[in-house]
């Protein structure tokens, strides 16, 4: 793809950020997820659901408790946003199967997805599964939504503060035909309405399909109840020098180097996601840390079960909790929060 940029940029000029990260990640067959299984530990990154099946089978439990202590509604539409290969909504289904089959019984399963590659995967572990292609198309029902690493793979606007200003940081070609970050010449159209409490030099990152996105799903929220517990490794206050990071073979690397090859992403910004369900008249509980959610649905029992059962597999099973709520890693770095209707109960976690 790198080729493409190069003619792109040559011919129309300097492109957006978000512009560079839509096709970069979406373009058919040579897009990221189009033309690679990325995600694994033969891939270039893992998520949590690929680390452990605790954590599919404790979001089954939250989703079971919601549906329990909400009058248990029928029939319920399980969502996920993005899904991966479909490892976490089939370690929660197969938990809520065990736990309570009348609502196994009346889920309809729905991946939210654009990458053939990861639909055919989903396919394959969830037969009865359905895909959509926009939120709009989520049909009638309770609601039972969940975006784990979904909102951080969104593309952004990057805006830089100059004398006052603020101007979108764009990329161009050097001399040589690299792709580098430049800024533009102009204040943005958005100047007005980007925040004022930065200092010049910091950088100011903005998502409108994450403005849109969460936008559609409060209004099927107000319209059909229910919940959507999203997971992700977010900020709360200012990033001055930007959060664009690009991973390969488990490594950060430039984000203009591989295009196409390697995955993209950025801090999600949860402040602003709040903000627009509350807008919207929805309740919004957390961020709370990845670490007390998963503690506080008994993580630390579920995994002395499984070592009871799998006793020769105790260090594997320790270690996997460890990567999933340690301190130092994704316990604190990811953060969680549910969004619902004022009359929505939730479990006591938030």
């Amino acid at each position: 793809m790198k080729q493409h940029f190069i003619k792109k940029i040559k011919l129309q000029g300097p492109i957006s950020v978000a512009e560079y990260m839509t096709e970069s990640m979406l373009a058919p067959e040579v897009g990221y997820y189009d033309s690679k299984i990325s995600i694994g530990s033969r891939g270039d990154f893992i998520t949590g659901p690929e680390i452990s099946q605790m954590f599919g089978e404790l979001i089954g439990v939250f989703l079971t408790q919601c549906w329990t202590i909400n009058n248990k509604p029928k029939p319920i539409q399980f969502v996920d946003l993005g899904g991966g290969n479909g490892t976490m909504m089939n370690d929660s289904l197969r938990t809520i199967k065990k736990i309570e089959p009348d609502l196994f019984k009346n889920i309809n399963p729905i991946f939210l997805e654009s990458s053939k590659l990861l639909i055919n995967n989903q396919k394959k572990l969830i037969p009865q599964s359905s895909v959509i292609n926009d939120v709009d198309e989520i049909p009638n029902g309770n609601l039972f939504i969940t975006a784990n690493e979904f909102f951080d793979c969104l593309p952004i606007h990057q805006f830089i503060r100059i004398d006052g200003h603020w101007h979108e940081r764009l990329i161009d070609l050097d001399k040589n035909n690299q792709m580098i970050f430049v800024i533009s010449s102009h204040p943005s159209q958005y100047d007005f309405i980007l925040p004022r409490n930065y200092k010049n030099g910091e950088i100011y990152e903005l998502s409108s399909t994450l403005v849109q996105t969460v936008s559609s799903l409060s209004k099927k929220i107000n319209e059909f109840g229910g919940v959507a517990l999203i997971i992700d490794y977010a900020y709360e206050d200012n990033e001055p020098y930007g959060t664009l990071q690009s991973v390969k073979n488990h490594k950060y690397i430039n984000p203009l180097l591989k295009p196409g090859k390697s995955d993209l992403s950025c801090k999600v910004n949860f402040k602003l996601l709040s903000t627009i369900a509350r807008d919207a008249g929805l309740v919004v509980k957390g961020p709370i840390t990845q670490k007390v959610f998963f503690e506080k649905l008994g993580i630390n029992l579920r995994s002395v079960q499984l070592i009871k059962n799998n006793p020769k597999k105790k260090k594997e099973i320790n270690e996997e909790k460890n990567r999933l709520i340690d301190d130092e890693g994704m316990g604190n770095l990811f953060k969680v929060i549910a969004i619902t209707k004022n009359n929505y109960s939730i479990p006591e976690i938030f």
